[in-house]
């Protein structure tokens, strides 16, 4: 069926309208923040600095009081989530390891320790032309070895410390995905999870630098062993036990002793710490290989454990699957003290998120959610739910707002409520079971939550009052639901594909406007396949559909008789989990291959104004913040904020030395918070020269005279400041040089 003309133009004359309170099609935005992320590499701790991975940065934290570590300093991005991070004099080198089958080692000079400059991100390390499948790096004798996945053990030299050159060796294949390395003397261990479930242990020589030999490979029970932490002369099991293996001996196992199960593990002398797997952390000594002893269970809050390095003489730092490092001493090693926790800005693998009262709300996968600043995500209140401290039991997937209340989607559970408007701060206020729940949509006083697991389900949940959430009906779903919205009476789902059973994807639309369970209306396929999210516009006229193989404009001016109008197709071939948001007259549709901005002016036909990198992976979410910012979740690989490429200032702040010619411009933003009377942009004492025209807008970026003031003068002020992101354009009506300029409030 063809496109109504005169529908598309109500539909772009409507969204035109829109552009004053969203998002112009000015300049595409760019990257211009990034934190969190995965965590797949251990810290670096060298002195009183450790670099600590996380996603596709590199934080420096300062522990010259391990009471009171600072965050320094976060590091460019590089093109995928680092695995690997070692120290070799003054660089640092990583690798990384993206879903779009690219890899890289990155570069950093520490020629300022607490800055690290990233110096080379090299995508091209190895000549082949089969891809590159990095899983890991180490060094040893001053050679870095990098495994790759496809190509076994590489060599690299390091004759020019700032590009590594590296080589194959002998060593052409590996046998498991290897996620820890350890070199002891001239040996590398290597252990990770084989192909068949089970625990693989493999010791390399690297003796001769340049032709590393396999020593030893050995496979373990992978329950009882899930991870190895290794020793020169014994490594130790974790697991459902704790065993001792000799690896001088063939990794003949020792002694053994049943353990609370756990996940992760780290070794100090005699003394052996397991945690990961539930709360708490054991303490286990192993000074007699063939009887090791059990010393004591801290409580200290190890939930989620993944890596531990020594800090100082006496410390430990250990960094979780949530967003907590803790610094540990561990002086008395039998009786490990708590000595601070570190918050780590956009956390560990965060899955949705929200905008409340100016503050950037992320839900995090493995607790709960933080409250972060909105221009450094930098974690200003944080609510863990009050479920068991087990990752099955929480894993939470996606979060719906209604006023102050964040309902938290969590699928090994169901529905949590968190107040953020609570006194003191955001507390939880009430949860409903709904195990397997996954995504959720919230209109007036009712919320939908969809659930996929052993079987679907569509709940309809009543929310009038949140301290007492009630399940008032469901119905079975043969789909698995990827994403609700919720609008006008009507629910929007998009749905994957279930092939095998004849069960197409694409959209449903279902009535909601009665008392009643949902009933469906409409179905939307057009060769769609599985949908993994949808956005519709403010004005209810057309959802935007993330497909496997790209994007459908649909029409949903009459809900009951949906019609795709428009289609865009990246052609990568890297379609699965695709996400999708809108905002005036630009979508952003993410694959694996990048944020696509996409120009719908004319929604019958996208066009793609940019690609941006993700670094390899399909965000979790995209959230248009209504500032001309976009936020896109890529879980391991991190949140980035995009947005137009403007300096941040802060009230007071002077930006000095503006210079330029005739036309030349310079963009800063302002965040105004709540309560400011009026804000003042002037130009600083002595002024310089030149004549300058300084613009402001709330929101959105001064263009072609839209803006809320502007003045030739020596500073324009605007009355009733309202909260939120302003930005301020400077631009040269001549020539200027020597110009200051700074706000006040």
């Amino acid at each position: 069926m063809k496109p109504n003309p005169f529908l598309t133009a109500a539909l772009a004359a409507a969204m035109a309208c829109t552009l004053a309170a969203g998002v112009e099609a000015a300049e595409p935005l760019r990257l211009n923040l990034l934190r969190g992320g995965g965590i797949a590499a251990a810290p670096v701790v060298s002195g009183e600095l450790a670099y600590v991975p996380t996603g596709r940065v590199i934080a420096t934290w300062n522990y010259a009081r391990p009471d009171r570590p600072v965050r320094l300093e976060t590091s460019d991005a590089v093109g995928g989530p680092i695995n690997g991070l070692v120290r070799v004099g003054d660089h640092l080198y990583a690798s990384w390891r993206g879903d779009n089958g690219r890899s890289g080692v990155a570069t950093w000079s520490l020629a300022d320790p607490r800055v690290p400059r990233l110096v080379r991100d090299d995508e091209a390390y190895l000549d082949s032309d089969r891809t590159l499948r990095a899983l890991g790096l180490t060094t040893a004798n001053d050679h870095l070895y990098l495994f790759d996945d496809g190509h076994g053990l590489l060599v690299g030299k390091l004759d020019d410390p700032e590009a590594p050159v590296f080589a194959a060796s002998a060593v052409g294949s590996l046998p498991a995905q290897f996620t820890d390395l350890a070199v002891h003397g001239n040996t590398i261990h290597a252990s990770g999870r084989g192909w068949l479930g089970n625990t693989v242990y493999t010791l390399y020589d690297v003796s001769a630098p340049g032709a590393p030999v396999v020593a030893s490979s050995h496979g373990l029970d992978g329950l009882d062993t899930f991870r190895v932490v290794s020793g020169p002369e014994t490594a130790v099991g974790i697991g459902n036990n704790l065993s001792v293996f000799d690896t001088a001996a063939g990794m003949a196992q020792r002694g053994s002793i049943e353990i609370p199960a756990a996940t992760a593990g780290a070794r100090l002398g005699d003394h052996v710490y397991s945690f990961g797997y539930g709360p708490g952390m054991g303490i286990w000594n192993v000074a007699d290989p063939d009887a090791p002893q059990a010393v004591a269970q801290s409580t200290i809050d190890a939930f989620a454990g993944r890596r531990a390095v020594p800090l100082g003489e006496q410390g430990m730092l250990l960094q979780t699957g949530t967003d907590l490092m803790h610094a540990l001493d561990v002086g008395q090693p039998g009786k490990p003290q708590l000595v601070a926790t570190g918050w780590l800005p956009g956390g560990v693998r965060a899955v949705d998120a929200a905008i409340h009262d100016g503050k950037t709300v992320l839900l995090q996968a493995n607790y709960g959610l933080t409250v972060n600043d909105p221009d450094t995500l930098a974690p200003l209140a944080r609510v863990e739910a009050g479920l068991p401290k087990l990752l099955e039991g929480r894993s939470f997937e996606q979060m719906a707002m209604a006023g102050d209340i964040a309902w938290m989607a969590a699928w090994g559970y169901g529905l949590v409520a968190v107040d953020l408007g609570a006194q003191g701060g955001p507390k939880e206020v009430s949860r409903l079971p709904y195990q397997f729940a996954a995504t959720i949509a919230i209109e007036g006083t009712r919320a939908w939550v969809g659930r996929w697991t052993n079987e679907g389900g569509l709940a309809t949940v009543d929310i009038a009052k949140p301290g007492a959430p009630a399940l008032l009906s469901e119905i079975p779903l043969a789909n698995q639901p990827y994403r609700l919205h919720a609008g006008n009476g009507y629910l929007y789902m998009a749905q994957g594909a279930q092939i095998e059973s004849g069960y197409p994807g694409g959209m449903i639309v279902f009535d909601v406007s009665g008392s009643g369970a949902p009933r469906q209306l409409a179905h939307v396929d057009d060769g769609c396949g599985a949908a993994f999210d949808l956005a519709v516009d403010e004005a209810m006229d057309l959802a935007y559909l993330a497909c496997g193989e790209g994007l459908r404009v649909v029409d949903i001016a009459n809900p009951a008789a949906p019609e795709v109008i428009g289609r865009y197709s990246p052609g990568s071939g890297l379609g699965d989990y695709t996400r999708v948001a809108q905002a005036g007259e630009l979508v952003w549709f993410a694959d694996a291959e990048g944020l696509h901005e996409l120009d719908v002016s004319d929604p019958t036909s996208p066009e793609l104004r940019k690609l941006t990198s993700l670094g390899g992976a399909a965000p979790q979410r995209l959230l248009a913040t209504g500032d001309q910012r976009l936020l896109a979740l890529g879980g391991d690989t991190g949140v980035h904020v995009l947005g137009p490429d403007a300096r941040l200032l802060r009230a007071g702040e002077t930006v000095r030395g503006l210079s330029g010619a005739e036309g030349d411009s310079f963009l800063f933003a302002v965040r105004v918070p709540a309560g400011v009377r009026n804000m003042t942009v002037l130009r600083g004492g002595g002024g310089g020269s030149g004549q300058l025209r300084i613009e402001s807008r709330h929101q959105a970026v001064p263009e072609d005279g839209a803006a809320d003031g502007s003045t030739s003068g020596r500073g324009l002020r605007i009355q009733a400041a309202e909260p939120g992101l302003h930005y301020i354009r400077v631009t040269g009506l001549q020539a200027f040089a020597g110009v200051s300029l700074y706000v006040v409030f």
